[in-house]
């Protein structure tokens, strides 16, 4: 019998880098004998979502309606039914609400465990900054409370509170290396295959969002071709609103045969493993695992932009001097045209097993390479 019950407390069930790191969570505590695991989901499930845990006998509860704001107070009724031994979330209203909680006593837990998603004061400002502000005002009953980079470290000591502070500590954030090369391994669809045995693609994946600029990756590609005269491809992979303004700056750049938007892909792994580079063009992230898993493909070459701390601290990474599109081109163009970096990169993907990272959050000892308090 499991002896150890753990909660894990995502808004949706969508995926996304933080619910990524989330469910790695609850599959390495499931993974181990003595831990009974469930995800609780705010909001109701989403059709066409694809849940994928029961395979590691993880329970999943949902909630109702679309996770937003103040349906966390939803969770209150499974709180008060458990005593948990660790509950862990990585969403600044969830991690205020539970912090919250756990003060009055409605959440009883041995272990209470909240990370950050984001630096979000440095991607929102005004009302909503102060907003975020008031959430962190209720942190502190944590036992940790985790930051992904030094830099999110030193930004979130100007707005914790004391007491938060003292549970502050950075921890690199986990990849399931052998799962991704799994999943990396499948044969790609015919269209696709036929796409990339044409040209040698460049990709991209994310959100078509403002704050992931991959308007910006177009002119990248049309910069790399006029100054290599080389026939190369962008794909890119993801959904958002700005997939017209992508394909009208395809279109005005003359690039809309070499530009594929893929939308939306459960397993762009094998794009992945296929393209000759990775290319990120962010304003700002929290850290962007897709890097990682871009690494644990073997891209042949990952370019990104300064848009989160401690990248220098990924082997083989290339860094732009900056966000302009001639800048992310002269780091592609080296990458591009230098030798193959994907041996450099186990040094990294070995030091963020999701196993250690869940010793970490139950308080192992802190050895964790790249981690400090």
């Amino acid at each position: 019998m499991k002896s150890k019950l753990a909660l894990i407390a995502i808004p949706l069930d969508i995926r996304g880098g933080a619910e990524t790191i989330l469910n790695l969570v609850a599959r390495a505590l499931a993974s181990r004998p003595d831990w009974d695991v469930e995800i609780g989901f705010l909001g109701g499930q989403i059709a066409g979502e694809v849940a994928g845990s029961h395979q590691y006998g993880i329970r999943r509860s949902y909630g109702i309606g679309g996770g937003k704001a103040m349906s966390e107070v939803l969770l209150a009724s499974r709180l008060i039914r458990h005593r948990y031994d660790l509950v862990f979330s990585s969403h600044a209203r969830v991690n205020s609400f539970l912090a919250a909680a756990r003060s009055v006593g409605v959440l009883r837990s041995r272990r209470l465990v909240t990370r950050e998603s984001t630096v979000l004061l440095d991607r929102f400002k005004g009302p909503r900054a102060l907003a975020y502000r008031a959430l962190y005002a209720a942190y502190g009953s944590q036992d940790m409370v985790v930051a992904q980079t030094s830099y999110m470290n030193e930004r979130l000591h100007h707005v914790l509170p004391r007491r938060a502070i003292a549970k502050l500590c950075t921890l690199p954030n986990p990849v399931d290396e052998d799962l991704i090369v799994k999943m990396s391994s499948e044969t790609l669809p015919d269209d696709d295959a036929k796409m990339f045995s044409h040209r040698p693609q460049i990709v991209w994946c994310g959100r078509l969002i403002e704050v992931k600029r991959p308007t910006i990756a177009i002119d990248v590609l049309a910069e790399v071709r006029r100054r290599t005269g080389e026939d190369y491809e962008l794909t890119i992979v993801g959904s958002g609103p700005l997939e017209a303004e992508l394909r009208a700056r395809a279109g005005n750049l003359d690039l809309a045969s070499r530009v594929n938007l893929l939308g939306q892909r459960d397993n762009p792994f094998p794009l992945f493993r296929a393209s000759r580079a990775g290319m990120l063009t962010s304003a700002t992230e929290g850290f962007p695992n897709v890097l990682l898993e871009m690494m644990a493909c073997r891209i042949p070459g990952i370019v990104t932009t300064p848009c989160a701390g401690d990248l220098d601290k990924l082997s083989g990474l290339e860094i732009s001097a900056g966000f302009g599109a001639s800048e992310i081109a002269d780091a592609l163009m080296k990458v591009i045209r230098g030798s193959n970096r994907s041996a450099l990169y186990g040094k990294t993907l070995s030091e963020r097993s999701p196993g250690r990272f869940a010793d970490m959050l139950l308080g192992a000892p802190w050895s964790y390479p790249g981690g400090q308090r």
